[in-house]
């Protein structure tokens, strides 16, 4: 029998198969992109007609749960927002925070700490690489690091201070 002429006769029970792998989701997709691989697979020919719907199942499983398979990327990954229900809450904004803002909030750090007002200054103005500002001040990277999250956190925290108003 060929492969074209089973996949017809057994295609009630192909079906099947995908809604339980699939929960109820584009099923007809995914019994067709199965189908088509299957179809394509050079394995299926070397195999005895009796293990061909054991080797199908393993085709549905893995397209059904894999987030690398064909089905995936042609299929869920665009509905992904159907699949979860995600709510997303408003969140009102009085003022957006820009690059004028950090600029701001960085000059009143140096007023208190010269040296890390300065240092993240330098740290803009390299294109906001660490490690290039370390090379360019010959200071030691994870002290650069260091004195970079530490300002990163405060603005973080002056930024929560401002949305929370």
């Amino acid at each position: 029998m060929l492969m074209n002429e089973w996949v017809e006769k057994n295609y009630i029970r192909i079906k099947k198969m995908c809604d339980k792998f699939n929960i109820g989701i584009d099923t007809d997709d995914l019994c067709q992109s199965c189908i088509e691989q299957f179809l394509i697979n050079k394995k299926v020919s070397e195999l005895p007609q009796d293990k061909w719907f054991y080797f199908l199942t393993r085709i549905v499983m893995n397209n059904a749960q894999s987030n690398t398979s064909k089905f995936y990327t042609e299929y869920r990954k665009h509905k992904f927002s159907e699949i979860r229900n995600i709510e997303l809450v408003d969140v009102e904004y009085e003022e957006e925070i820009t690059y004028d803002w950090v600029l701001k909030q960085i000059e009143e750090i140096k007023k208190d700490e010269w040296y890390y007002g300065r240092l993240f200054e330098l740290y803009l103005h390299v294109g906001c690489s660490i490690s290039k500002l370390a090379e360019l001040t010959t200071i030691p990277l994870n002290s650069v690091s260091r004195d970079i999250n530490k300002i990163r956190k405060i603005l973080r925290e002056k930024r929560k201070k401002k949305l929370n108003k």
